[in-house]
């Protein structure tokens, strides 16, 4: 992120408009509240919650700064902004341990702390005042506590605490989601987390940044059904899945995929799965999968799914390779055929048509060794790159990749991390895929759909149960078309 500012101060914005417009962003955020206390540090992220505070002040809100740090080592955008405030007359302490007590009172009676001390500037754990200032903080039950960027004492890389830490009710972070953010333990931290980009030219793409998944994205995107219509026209998919011991995830995805709106999906598994079949979804077609598979199978196909639940057996493995060596149209890996394929990567650099794999933290591992999680980002856009694939790496903030832009889905919770649920998921990317969206596009609205889906159930539930949020998938599609 640090190269990002740096990028757009080379592009001619000084630091006082990129505060500026920081403090625009996090503003919408803050019209709820109207007795407004912003702890602001010594660099940056205390200029953005200084700008703030003088907005706020500005629209007749009970604002109270206040600052800490060496006067002499007040960052330019710092001093900038504290004579702003004091122009305008905005209540305003220059903090030492003396006046804890009177921050103390001021918190307490507060609708809203902010956060602005740090940021992902800090490169050490908290000491010093602002330890005491994050433990009072902790200590307020009930007033919301905002994070500008990042919670104070969050490592920006790992997510994992450096000492105390902030723990806020909502982290307003700017530009792009953090690093921090992969590690779902962070997300006790961050709480709520909202994405505001800056009003300023876009370099992500060229920084290597990712995109974020917005729900404009999705809109403009989903196409509505056409009136005129019929099952022929939105794709006729094959899914290669299941076996005897994992009949429920053939079944998941199946399933999932008729109600992403595909008009033909045939199962080709087992007679177990096909006999479930009938029972839990029987707008599918199937065919009994033969010791090998007959290459009429790839024909008259507009995508495949193979994988999810198909075993680890050399059957198995053989019907991963024919299929990666014959398919006539794109083709969505996933589970145990991303284990298989991790045995065989060079047949995706042959492979004559798109593919999109869709691992967890795990099964990328497999396919492409990583240290850290931080590494892990590194990995995948080039592995997505070097093998010409469209990886989705599922977890916190899942990542989308073609190895030439990254994208990162905003939807999802941690009350969806149950079994089946990447099953549902490969059923929605293989029915997009077969409507006719860009493979990548399949894959960034099967990922945003999917999480919000689960976040719907997940806002009422302790559990996002897969089966259900299928049932989902026709409401939102539609209730986004509508809107």
């Amino acid at each position: 992120m640090k190269a990002y500012d740096e990028a757009l101060l080379k592009e001619g914005y000084t630091i006082e408009e990129l505060v500026d417009k920081a403090s625009n962003a996090i503003l919408p955020h803050c019209k709820n509240y109207d007795n407004i206390v912003i702890v602001c540090g010594p660099g940056n992220n205390g200029a953005d919650g200084l700008s703030l505070g003088i907005k706020l002040h500005l629209r007749a809100r009970n604002v109270k700064l206040y600052c800490f740090g060496n006067p002499d080592k007040l960052s330019k955008a710092n001093n900038f902004y504290i004579d702003q405030a004091q122009e305008m007359e905005v209540p305003i302490t220059f903090m030492d341990e003396e006046d804890i007590p009177l921050f103390i009172k001021d918190a307490r009676k507060a609708d809203v702390v902010i956060d602005a001390m740090f940021g992902f500037g800090l490169n050490s754990e908290v000491r010093g005042i602002a330890k005491i200032l994050v433990n009072e903080i902790n200590s307020l039950y009930d007033t919301d506590i905002i994070a500008i960027d990042i919670p104070t004492g969050l490592n920006p890389d790992t997510g994992i605490p450096d000492g105390v830490v902030v723990c806020a009710s909502k982290t307003v972070t700017l530009t792009a989601i953090k690093q921090a953010f992969l590690n779902e333990e962070c997300h006790m931290y961050t709480g709520e987390i909202a994405v505001e980009l800056l009003d300023v030219k876009d370099l992500r793409h060229e920084l290597g940044l990712a995109k974020l998944v917005s729900p404009s994205w999705i809109k403009y995107h989903l196409k509505p059904r056409s009136y005129y219509g019929h099952k022929g026209i939105y794709g006729k998919i094959l899914h290669i899945t299941g076996c005897d011991h994992y009949r429920g995830a053939s079944l998941l995805a199946s399933r999932a995929a008729v109600y992403s709106g595909s008009g033909v999906v045939c199962v080709c598994s087992s007679k177990k799965v096909i006999d479930a079949l009938s029972t839990t979804t029987p707008e599918c077609t199937s065919l009994l999968r033969k010791d090998s598979l007959d290459l009429s199978v790839y024909e008259n196909r507009d995508a495949i799914l193979i994988g999810s639940g198909l075993g680890l057996n050399e059957q198995s493995e053989q019907y991963v390779i024919d299929t990666i060596k014959n398919a006539k149209c794109p083709l969505i890996i996933d589970a145990d055929g991303l284990t298989i394929i991790s045995n065989h990567l060079d047949l995706l650099k042959t492979c004559p048509v798109p593919v999109i794999l869709t691992p967890h933290y795990g099964e990328f591992k497999r396919l492409c060794f990583y240290n850290d999680e931080l590494e892990m980002v590194e990995k995948v856009y080039h592995f997505a790159l070097e093998y010409g694939v469209i990886v989705v790496l599922k977890g916190p903030n899942t990542i989308i990749t073609d190895g030439k832009e990254i994208y990162r889905n905003i939807t999802a919770n941690k009350a969806m991390a149950t079994a089946g649920m990447g099953d549902v998921l490969a059923g929605m990317i293989s029915s997009f895929v077969g409507q006719g969206y860009l493979p990548k596009d399949a894959a960034i609205l099967g990922t945003y759909l999917h999480g919000s889906c689960g976040d719907i159930i997940g806002d009422n539930s302790y559990t996002v149960i897969p089966s259900k949020l299928i049932n989902l998938i026709p409401k939102v599609m539609h209730e986004i078309i509508k809107d």
